[in-house]
């Protein structure tokens, strides 16, 4: 059993770190890491960032865009949001546990939760987590948030469509009203860590993972990847986005066919960039 509590605010570092567990932990038995970043907002493997936050907003407040590894829909991070991860072996994973996990943590404060939807929890009917999760080599990753104390206007702010014009089979968030628990961010991360133990006992005891078991050849290149342009924007699926008498298809992050006005000023450009001044400079 290992049990990691990140030290970072990097949201690029702590997505590296998952996926690093997920891939090189794997003689540990169950892993447990807690994270928090500062603000970013961060999307679901197969989503597309144009139709689900104001890239522009953000590029102005300096907020970044981040893509994780799982699944799911649209969150927004700050310091107020402890984010978990679970990783077991497949044949062990268990969803409902890892839900137990945080349903019984809560219940140490008070806090009647349930699980609503296909992976939200929530109390008195308002979010207060939502879940992903992945698959990979005989490994299970089943990770959430859980807002404590965080931003709910900037939460507004960002979160929502650039461009509604688009056409793409990405996976669409699906809106929720939220709630703050209203928690101390260590209190809760001390009660995940016993009901993780207790929910996933371990006959080799607990692990802690030292800063020189980190191997840097094998986290540095999945830090790389998060940071990129090429995984942020260039991993989202294929998309037309019509807008101001003009229709652009985009695959791989750039335009690769383009039609009406202007047209030719956006072939074969990175959309990462050329979106952010179409609305404007577009008639």
């Amino acid at each position: 059993m290992l049990i990691v509590q990140s030290s970072s605010l990097d949201v690029y570092r702590n997505l590296a770190m998952e996926e690093y567990l997920m891939e090189q932990a794997t003689a540990n038995g169950p892993v447990l890491f807690l994270w928090q970043s500062n603000c970013a907002v961060v999307i679901g493997k197969n989503q597309n960032p144009w139709r689900e936050c104001r890239l522009d907003l953000m590029r102005d407040e300096h907020i970044p865009l981040a893509r994780r590894i799982s699944g799911g829909g649209t969150v927004y991070h700050d310091a107020g949001n402890l984010n978990y991860c679970v990783i077991v072996d497949r044949i062990q994973y268990r969803e409902e546990q890892a839900y137990r996990m945080v349903l019984r943590a809560l219940e140490s404060f008070g806090i009647r939760a349930e699980k609503t939807g296909k992976s939200n929890l929530s109390v008195n009917g308002l979010k207060f987590s939502g879940n992903a999760f992945c698959f990979r080599k005989g490994r299970a990753l089943h990770h959430g948030t859980l807002l404590l104390n965080t931003d709910l206007e900037r939460l507004t702010r960002y979160l929502g469509p650039l461009f509604d014009s688009i056409e793409t089979h990405a996976i669409r968030s699906v809106p929720a009203k939220v709630v703050n628990l209203g928690l101390n961010v260590e209190a809760v991360a001390a009660a995940l860590k016993d009901r993780f133990q207790a929910l996933y006992p371990d006959a080799n005891g607990l692990r802690q993972l030292l800063d020189s078991d980190i191997q840097p050849g094998l986290l540095d290149p999945l830090l790389e990847k998060q940071a990129s342009d090429d995984w942020k924007y260039g991993a989202t699926p294929k998309f037309t986005l019509h807008s101001n008498n003009l229709q652009i298809e985009v695959a791989k992050g750039r335009v690769v066919a383009a039609s009406g006005r202007q047209a030719e000023r956006f072939l074969n450009t990175p959309f990462s960039v050329s979106a952010f001044s179409l609305p404007y400079d577009v008639d």
